[in-house]
């Protein structure tokens, strides 16, 4: 997976949805992974800061900066069993 960026959260969440729906093999990724888990793992915010220290609210992003490996390791850790 490449490093993206994304205004919100939920929009990486998305791709990381796309991603895992991506083969054919899983058509609803939220069933059958904690999309939450995964995010909370390989998502990212950033933001720029001014010379003084000060947050730019304007400069938030989140993003998410994972290798194939990492992204599938972090998503077979978070997959849901079923019962």
């Amino acid at each position: 997976m490449n490093t993206n960026t994304f205004s919100t959260r939920g929009q990486a969440i998305a791709s990381i949805t796309d991603a895992i729906e991506a083969g054919g093999a899983v058509t609803d990724a939220a069933a059958e992974y904690d999309l939450d888990a995964i995010a909370n793992e390989l998502v990212t915010l950033h933001s720029e800061e001014t010379p003084e220290g000060a947050t730019i609210f304007s400069s938030f992003c989140f993003s998410i900066d994972a290798d194939e490996d990492t992204f599938w390791a972090t998503a077979e850790a978070h997959e849901l069993t079923s019962s």
